[in-house]
């Protein structure tokens, strides 16, 4: 309830406050108010201080009669995938997202990385039905950034995810000897198996000793149901003894709250 309260104040003022209830005792921030002169600063904290308090005191309803809102009246949102990609230099990030803020939407999600000399960004943007309107005005001033090479799509209909089967979550690492053709002959062996990649991350780094270059990969899957975890495994010898490399796959929690995944994890069965 509590926590609910502090979501009907200013972010400025909850930010406040909480700095002046860190700094003083919850009794001691109450106590200090009748000491405080009107345009005293720490007066206003105060009393935000006992509104919070009081109110989670009082019940469900607390003394301001206030109606918050449940996850059933929140406003729909609309989710903007955007990659983009250029020279690598200073700013790229801070000009692309300033031109998230003043459209009005949100870096809900994001993956950045320097590939060679270039940067690449993939952003997951969320408008709210308000400044849904401005999502085109985004597309629009992302293409004028020099040097960036932007694509934006609007993100698949949630209704689809219902259709999706229940699945497991599994972490899958590669680690061996750099060649040709590792990533393409398993995540092959995955698709056979009706398996889909999550996310995949991948790099090269040289041998402590010699001048093998070593290839590792990390990425996570999700399985059916039905697929025994212990037979994938056991079948990933003969691959792993073909491509020379090692590969583990490993338990993990449910990714609560991973909006990259194809799938509500509140259908996931691990």
């Amino acid at each position: 309830m509590q926590a609910r309260l502090w979501r009907l104040l200013p972010r400025p003022r909850c930010l406040h406050t909480l700095a002046s209830s860190f700094s003083l005792p919850s009794h001691g921030l109450l106590n200090s108010r009748p000491a405080l002169s009107h345009d005293a600063p720490l007066l206003s904290d105060s009393n935000a201080w006992r509104k919070v308090r009081s109110a989670t005191a009082a019940g469900p309803s607390g003394p301001w009669n206030l109606h918050v809102p449940t996850i059933h009246s929140l406003q729909p949102i609309q989710q903007l995938v955007v990659t983009a990609s250029g020279p690598d230099r200073p700013g790229i990030v801070a000009r692309l997202t300033k031109q998230v803020l003043e459209c009005g939407g949100n870096v809900a999600e994001s993956r950045m990385a320097r590939l060679a000399g270039d940067f690449t960004i993939l952003m997951l943007i969320t408008f709210d039905v308000t400044t849904a309107r401005k999502a085109e005005q985004l597309q629009n001033s992302l293409l004028q950034i020099e040097g960036l090479q932007v694509s934006t799509r609007w993100t698949s209909d949630e209704s689809e995810r219902e259709t999706q089967p229940l699945r497991k979550f599994r972490r899958i690492s590669l680690h061996g000897a750099d060649n040709p053709g590792l990533v393409y002959n398993v995540t092959e062996y995955l698709f056979r198996h009706g398996i889909n990649i999550e996310n995949l991350e991948t790099h090269t780094e040289e041998a402590p000793f010699g001048g093998t270059t070593l290839f590792m990969m990390e990425g996570l899957i999700a399985m059916p149901v039905k697929l025994s975890t212990s037979k994938l495994i056991h079948n990933l010898d003969t691959l792993q003894t073909t491509l020379g490399v090692d590969i583990t796959i490993s338990n993990i929690p449910i990714p609560a709250h991973h909006k990259f995944l194809t799938a509500s994890p509140a259908q996931s069965v691990v």
